[in-house]
């Protein structure tokens, strides 16, 4: 007789949750996209959420009855393949691949959340920036759960593959529509609630919704917010376009900037004198905006010292060498060529092209 094992639920979140993963995967090395890398991360974070609450209370193709975790069915399993009788719904080998699954997916979503508050001082531990914490060994820890992740997810694939074209299981018929072929008459049909699956999923999408409409949500946010210069400042905004990109006064320290103000003819090679009324409107205006609040700003700068030659700018930048500016025809001081929010002083590391 045909039953259903897997309910309209396990499968949508079974699916979802490979569909993010991997997307997550690809997207991690391409920076301006850091922003989707991290929302597919945090979204398969709670997926795996809601499947352990599945695991413990749900149905019963779903729950821990379900999965046959004896060492002696695995080691068994492994050494009498062709041989081996599944006792439980999922054989030894998908149940442990699911769990090591969710266990690291829990880790990297943990390391993840862990690395952009201590290297950017954003979301949910964001007080980790101002603590001594190497980002780049949490990187490495983020980067190898990963990695182990999608070795684990390959196994798993190629374990499926194996189980229904070798033993002629039909697995993947099961993952596609739920039932099963048995022989014993006695087992009930387990149940398949529609509106469960829609429970599940419509929490998922808003969840997701949350995460890309509401960009200062409370895993990217950075305690930073967006200020409009060109209105609150439009003296020194108006001066410095006419010859670079606006440097926004709260990203500096208030003496740096008068060290600026005050050496124009001088400055970076350049005689950028102003007469001494507009000169007194930009200092007016620097003393009032230069205190709005930015874990970003930079230390000290002596007079045509850049913001580049800081140990916290190289800190931020450390994965691009010469010939990645060289590539890309950028100058390391045109921050906006990458911040989008840079001349609003907001140099989040979500808002990057």
């Amino acid at each position: 007789m045909k039953i259903l094992i897997f309910s309209y639920t396990t499968r949508i979140l079974h699916f979802l949750f490979a569909t993010f993963i991997l997307s997550s995967y690809l997207l991690s090395d391409i920076p301006s996209l850091l922003w989707l890398h991290s929302t597919l991360g945090i979204a398969a974070l709670f997926i795996v959420l809601l499947r352990v609450i599945w695991f413990l209370f749900g149905e019963e193709g779903a729950k821990i009855s379900s999965f046959d975790l004896k060492y002696k069915s695995l080691k068994y399993y492994i050494l009498e393949y062709f041989c081996f009788k599944n006792s439980k719904i999922r054989n030894p080998a998908a149940s442990y691949s699911a769990i090591l699954m969710w266990t690291l997916t829990f880790l990297v979503g943990i390391t993840g959340i862990v690395f952009i508050g201590a290297k950017y001082g954003s979301g949910l531990l964001s007080f980790l920036y101002f603590r001594d914490i190497d980002p780049h060994f949490i990187k490495e820890m983020h980067e190898l759960f990963g990695n182990l992740l999608i070795l684990t997810a390959g196994l798993h694939v190629i374990g499926v593959i194996a189980d229904n074209y070798l033993k002629k299981s039909g697995i993947v018929k099961t993952m596609l529509d739920g039932t099963l072929k048995v022989k014993a008459e006695n087992i009930l049909p387990f149940s398949n609630s529609k509106l469960t699956a829609i429970f599940s999923t419509s929490l998922i999408l808003l969840f997701i919704l949350y995460l890309v409409s509401y960009r200062d949500n409370i895993f990217f946010n950075t305690q930073v917010s967006h200020n409009d210069y060109k209105s609150l400042a439009p003296v020194m905004y108006a001066e410095c376009k006419e010859c670079h990109v606006f440097y926004p006064p709260n990203l500096t320290s208030l003496q740096t900037q008068m060290n600026i103000l005050n050496n124009l003819e001088n400055h970076f090679g350049t005689d950028a004198s102003l007469d001494n009324k507009t000169l007194a409107l930009i200092i007016q205006e620097t003393k009032l905006f230069g205190k709005i609040k930015s874990q970003y700003k930079f230390e000290d700068l002596e007079n045509n010292e850049s913001i580049t030659k800081t140990e916290q700018w190289k800190h931020f930048h450390e994965e691009f060498d010469d010939n990645w500016y060289v590539e890309h025809k950028i100058k390391r001081t045109n921050c906006k060529a990458c911040h989008i929010g840079f001349e609003d002083g907001s140099i989040n590391p979500f808002e990057i092209k």
